[in-house]
């Protein structure tokens, strides 16, 4: 049973009519498993943004615990296709790696990302086929995101091992992290492009302001990776200022002034400006402008998320970045750019009908 043509192209030749009931009904079931191809297609789109997500969570979480070299080869782990477990593989382990001795939790953790990852691929391989073999989902957009997620996914996986056989270079670690969430949301827009047919319907007054946001938070994501990948998540002690003792002597100051805390600062001033920006756009939005009660609650859920964003990055620094924090304040900034980039979504396009 395959999705390899579209269901409405289906054409029963008449010298091959059934010739009895049984061989009609597995036309008829043949039938109905062609057309459900189309129907399940946004939900295998949408079970791989949940996978892409606790992917990113993952991936956080390793980096968090300095688990990036637990294994350092790659795609193995130390020479296995999993953890070395037992006595005599350790023993050996040992012998071949002397320079970076196996730490079975951080060696798990590492695992379990790369795991992850490659379910999460399947699942991005079978959207890319389904898009191809079956002409209803052949539409130009679903055309242009596949051929987006297959390059974002070969970069990945060239990441993925550069990350490990570079030795955590933050340039590459850095990319690994966007592209991650690049993934994740295109295919966040793939599952938004194929629930309802779309027209093309821009709206001129809050596209550029929503647009503005979508690009403030991207970047803003970008120096919490160059931040985070550089170890200078902790380099400023206090809040709201790097150093709040202001009896402290000026050259001492001067001293703290590091390339780490220089990029701490700058992640937090990006921060400021987001806040202000989105803000200011959603309230007046929500206030002053009559918007669609979808549109609208896409607003008050960027308002929640970034209040949410703003008291776990507040958190990370006064409790010294506890693990589940660090991790709560990766997995809401994508959601927060989730939400903006469906904000953005549905001012660029238009419903016409639904899907039956």
């Amino acid at each position: 049973m395959t999705c390899s043509r579209d269901p409405e192209q289906i054409i029963l030749d008449p010298a091959d009519k059934p010739r009895d009931d049984r061989s009609y009904l597995g036309n008829d079931a043949r039938l109905r498993a062609k057309i459900n191809c189309v129907k399940i297609f946004p939900k295998i789109a949408f079970i791989s943004c949940v996978i892409a997500l606790i992917v990113i969570g993952l991936g956080a979480f390793t980096r968090l615990i300095d688990a990036g070299l637990g294994c350092p080869d790659w795609p193995g782990c130390y020479g296995h296709l999993t953890v070395p477990h037992t006595y005599l593989a350790q023993k050996l382990v040992a012998l071949e790696y002397p320079t970076t001795p196996l730490v079975i939790y951080k060696a798990w953790a590492e695992m379990v990302h790369r795991y992850a990852v490659a379910g999460l691929s399947l699942f991005i391989f079978s959207i890319i086929i389904m898009i191809i073999s079956v002409k209803k989902l052949r539409t130009r957009v679903n055309i242009i995101f596949s051929l987006l997620l297959l390059a974002l996914l070969g970069y990945q996986i060239i990441l993925g091992q550069w990350t490990v056989t570079l030795k955590l270079q933050p340039v590459i670690v850095t990319q690994h992290l966007i592209g991650g969430y690049l993934i994740l949301t295109t295919l966040w827009l793939i599952f938004l492009a194929n629930r309802a047919k779309l027209g093309w319907n821009p709206d001129k007054k809050l596209l550029p302001w929503a647009l503005g946001g979508l690009i403030l938070v991207f970047l803003q994501i970008i120096l919490g990776a160059w931040t985070s990948t550089h170890y200078a998540s902790l380099s400023c002690p206090d809040f709201p200022f790097c150093v709040n003792n202001q009896t402290m002597p000026v050259w001492h100051i001067k001293d703290l002034l590091t390339v780490k805390t220089i990029m701490h600062m700058a992640h937090r001033v990006g921060a400021m400006v987001v806040t202000i920006y989105l803000f200011c756009f959603t309230m007046i939005a929500i206030v002053r402008l009559r918007l669609k009660p979808s549109v609208n609650k896409l607003f008050i859920l960027i308002l929640f998320l970034l209040i949410m964003q703003i008291g776990l990055g507040m958190s990370n620094v006064l409790f010294k970045l506890p693990l589940a924090i660090a991790i709560s304040h990766t997995v809401t900034a994508v959601l927060l750019f989730l939400a903006l980039a469906t904000l953005n979504f549905h001012l660029f396009f238009k419903k016409v009908t639904h899907d039956s």
